[in-house]
């Protein structure tokens, strides 16, 4: 029995290509919160962890320049600059807490 390596190549690749792709969503379905059993497909817990990510990204993306303007900035603007954005994370924090009130109330 022969076969084309063009035939065994594609099917090997094929075969790599739906075993990364179901570890990987294996690892981003699973619940993150120890507290948390989650579902059995995990598709709530796959887009809160895709989330958790993406803010993960902009954060860093953040930081970067924020450190960046940071190197050429005295030390009395560099604290300013800390307690705005302390503030702008308390603002959210409320928000999120305001519209999870909100939806509670809607149900």
């Amino acid at each position: 029995l022969e076969f084309q390596p063009v035939i065994v190549a594609s099917s090997t690749v094929f075969i790599l290509v739906i075993s990364l792709l179901g570890i990987t969503y294996s690892v981003m379905s699973a619940s993150w919160d120890p507290d948390d059993d989650g579902s059995s497909l995990g598709l709530a817990e796959f887009n809160v962890n895709i989330g958790n990510i993406m803010d993960g990204l902009k954060r860093t993306k953040e930081n970067a320049i924020i450190r960046d303007n940071m190197s050429g900035m005295p030390e009395e603007e560099v604290q300013r600059a800390i307690k705005a954005l302390d503030k702008r994370d308390e603002r959210l924090k409320k928000l999120s807490k305001q519209e999870k009130r909100l939806e509670e109330m809607n149900r």
